[in-house]
């Protein structure tokens, strides 16, 4: 099967190592920096490679709505969005859940912490100082306690954005306390969140998945795109070790693609999930990082085997 104009030329969908897959982070146009393809493109193209869902993700505007009318484009495959809090929708604005929460059809479905704002990511990569913090003290601040509730009331997916590992731990501990069940650590083998492989077991523990990301491989000095040279790259061989020490039923795979110098986002796939089982992760692994797991956030029925 071939779909063309799509970058990178003409792409052959190999199905059956997509077939069923869930593709929890990924970036599409229109954004305020380039991307590689459209929500259309992207939508288009993870149907013909037989993905069963992506999660639409931007740093400065929710999604949910672009996901309603991506999914009127396809048949087979589900289309879901959500907001980042980062200070293009006012930060941790309770209202902007709210109202995500409310779009018909259900698409939007993830509240993303605080990302590109966050004060622990502007902190790690020299940018300006200040951003938003989620702690004040030892104790979550207001509004995000607002947030939660709204998270737990309405079902929704909590991802943890690039907050600190303190942050990431403290939100989590609070989420579990206040019964929210859909917890994702945003790349969690990246600088942001920065965790250990302690804090990953603890928060593993705490019922939240670990997300990992295949453009974490592509970053480092020597990456092919000048934004991801400040990134530490996460090799295979590293992720592949964490899942076989804390256990394929924690983690979710993702790419987080989207920038036009990386392979498109099922290229991408594709080539994580082969470069994962080069090192050792089992089929049956793949499959429940990608297709089960996912679907327990989303709330779609377990894939049939």
């Amino acid at each position: 099967m071939l779909w063309l104009g799509l970058g990178f030329g003409a792409i052959a969908a190999e199905s059956s190592r997509l077939s069923g897959a869930i593709e929890f982070h990924v970036h599409t146009a229109p954004d305020v920096v380039p991307r590689l393809w459209t929500d259309l493109q992207l939508v288009q193209a993870a149907e013909s490679a037989g993905l069963r869902a992506v999660v639409l993700k931007n740093h400065v505007f929710p999604t949910g709505d672009r996901a309603g009318i991506a999914q009127q484009t396809v048949k087979e495959l589900e289309v879901f969005g959500g907001v980042v809090l980062n200070e293009a929708v006012g930060g941790l604005n309770p209202e902007a859940v709210r109202v995500m929460s409310r779009l018909p059809g259900g698409r939007g479905k993830v509240v993303w912490l605080p990302t590109i704002d966050a004060a622990y990511h502007r902190q790690t990569f020299g940018q300006e100082p200040g951003g938003i913090r989620v702690l004040d003290g030892d104790r979550l601040v207001p509004e995000l306690e607002t947030i939660l509730y709204s998270v737990r009331d309405r079902h929704l997916v909590l991802a943890t954005g690039h907050i600190s590992p303190q942050e990431v731990l403290a939100v989590v501990h609070r989420a579990r306390e206040l019964g929210i069940e859909k917890l994702l650590i945003t790349h969690a083998m990246a600088e942001v969140p920065g965790l250990n492989l302690e804090q990953m077991k603890t928060l593993a523990e705490l019922g939240a998945y670990l997300e990992l990301d295949y453009v974490n491989v592509l970053m480092g000095p020597n990456a092919v795109d000048p934004a991801h040279r400040a990134w530490r790259q996460v090799t295979l061989e590293e992720m592949a070790r964490v899942i076989q020490e804390i256990g394929s039923e924690h983690f979710i795979l993702s790419t987080d693609l989207g920038r036009p110098h990386d392979p498109n986002p099922i290229q991408g796939y594709q080539a994580f999930l082969q470069g994962l089982q080069n090192q050792g992760i089992s089929e049956a692994d793949l499959a429940l990082m990608t297709q089960d797991n996912p679907a327990r956030l989303l709330d779609l029925p377990k894939s049939p085997t």
